[in-house]
């Protein structure tokens, strides 16, 4: 029997059949396949036995929202608490575009700002309806664009996108929760995808994203999808023109005589360059046999040196003596994480090695300003890690003291563990209080990092890879892929 489904809480999903909702599991053969049914989805179900047994072909498909099979994305954008992001809701256009989904914008909490910057966002929305796409601040007017249409409503988290569901339909009631400062974003107000029959349309309200990435997207996609170049690329000199360094290049043009809004270029320009530009820092952790001289032969930009006393983490390295002689002929500058208690008498053996940086833990000393000026009486690049569980907030009074901030994506110690996710929070706010009071730390991420991952961490200027490089029989295509130079 043929349904779909509307609804997804934890492993249960339920499925829509001529009007009549119900529960039902997945087939076991879905999770060795790699599959995971998606709310939107048209499948076959067992009846008897309350089992979906295929998943139909897919019109299209998104990753955060988990989503498939949809008309169009209205994009819930808050121009206050959370705070406007032009780079976030330009990512999701060019993600919803590219998924051959109709992208429509709605501005939200524009009764929160002053009257100068609501004519700043008036600004903004008639820029994007000029280059063709439907804007709306207000939700009476959201009313007739999803009647007959299977519509998912996305955007940052604490934008407003329950709000608007309930002005859509008050017999709704969705809960809603106030925006956490701290991270200036919402509290996932909604914790499961469902489709809600609203306004004459089906419609899903989804938690918002704490992720979002171009992991299948190439920069030729990213450019085919910021729609108002089609209308001056081919003017440009270079029929492949990627409107970025070529000369003779119309698109540019435009952007220089303000036919093309400026954060809209900006956007697309880190879009295209930013993971390019990322430094790979490979640790050998995990390496399995002595395969130095061959790493050290690949394109990373440098030797990540993980060095574990045993105290600090339970996990204890080779001895110093045995570290010196396995770098002895490494020619890539050395990055040192020392993951150690008695941080000076480690300082002390590694200084001779000639290191790019030393880093050492907040955790590990109670005088963090000590170890950094014993290290730069040394004329060693300061590093201060922190581990996941440590906020950003314990080392402000130390960012303008350093030259690099490790963020530990996974916990200390051991190689070959899972990403963690709330890492990307801390590398945003990062970037952002660096950006805001004119810093020059670098923002290293270690722990986790592979070709899905790498694109979660575009706010960090070093990333550690270990085991997604040294498990591999080739180094260099594992380089390549994270350096975006080739695609898996």
């Amino acid at each position: 029997m043929q349904g779909k489904i509307i609804k997804q809480i934890s492993n249960d999903y339920t499925v829509l059949i001529n009007n009549e909702e119900i529960v039902c599991k997945a087939r076991g053969k879905f999770r060795k396949l790699g599959i995971t049914p998606l709310v939107g989805d048209d499948v076959l179900i067992d009846l008897e036995n309350n089992y979906i047994l295929e998943i139909l072909p897919r019109r299209n498909s998104l990753i955060r929202p988990s989503i498939a099979n949809v008309d169009q994305a209205i994009i819930v954008t808050s121009v206050e608490v959370p705070e406007y992001s032009s780079n976030l809701l330009d990512k999701l256009i060019t993600i919803i575009e590219f998924n051959n989904i109709k992208p429509i914008i709605y501005f939200s909490k524009l009764d929160l700002v002053s009257k100068e910057e609501k004519d700043k966002y008036q600004d903004i929305m008639t820029y994007y309806k000029s280059i063709g796409y439907d804007v709306f601040d207000n939700y009476n007017d959201v009313k007739e664009v999803i009647k007959d249409k299977v519509t998912v409503l996305t955007g940052q988290s604490g934008a407003g996108k329950s709000t608007l569901l309930n002005h859509l339909d008050n017999n709704l009631n969705i809960k809603t929760d106030a925006v956490s400062y701290a991270l200036g974003r919402g509290k996932h107000t909604t914790r499961h995808t469902e489709f809600l029959n609203v306004a004459g349309g089906l419609i899903a309200d989804t938690p918002g994203f704490s992720a979002l990435d171009f992991n299948e997207l190439t920069n030729t996609d990213i450019r085919d999808n910021f729609i108002e170049f089609e209308n001056y690329k081919e003017y440009c000199k270079y029929q492949d023109c990627m409107h970025s360094e070529e000369e003779d290049c119309y698109v540019k043009k435009m952007f220089l005589e303000g036919k093309i809004l400026k954060s809209r270029y900006e956007n697309y320009l880190s879009f295209i360059k930013k993971r390019w530009n990322m430094k790979i820092s490979a640790s050998f952790l995990s390496m399995k046999e002595d395969r130095m001289q061959e790493l050290d032969q690949t394109t990373i930009d440098y030797l990540h040196v993980d060095v574990m006393d045993g105290e600090f983490v339970k996990e204890k390295s080779i001895s110093n003596e045995e570290m010196a002689l396995k770098l002895k002929d490494v020619t890539k500058p050395l990055d040192i994480h020392l993951m150690v208690k008695d941080v000076k008498s480690y300082i002390d053996f590694y200084k001779d090695l000639n290191p790019k940086y030393i880093t050492f833990h907040y955790e590990a000393t109670s005088n963090p300003m000590e170890i950094i000026n014993y290290l730069k009486s040394l004329n060693i690049k300061v590093g201060l890690a922190i581990n996941p569980g440590t906020p950003i907030d314990s080392i402000l009074s130390y960012l303008d003291q350093v030259d690099l901030i490790l963020i530990m994506s996974v916990y200390p110690g051991r190689g070959g563990q899972e990403f963690i996710r709330d890492t990307e929070h801390k590398l945003n706010k990062l970037n952002h209080i660096r950006k805001i009071i004119y810093l020059n730390y670098k923002i290293e991420v270690d722990g986790g990092i592979n070709d899905k991952t790498i694109n979660n961490v575009s706010d960090a200027d070093i990333a550690v890879s270990g085991n997604y490089i040294t498990s591999s029989s080739d180094y260099q295509k594992q380089v390549s892929i994270l350096k975006g130079d080739i695609t898996c």
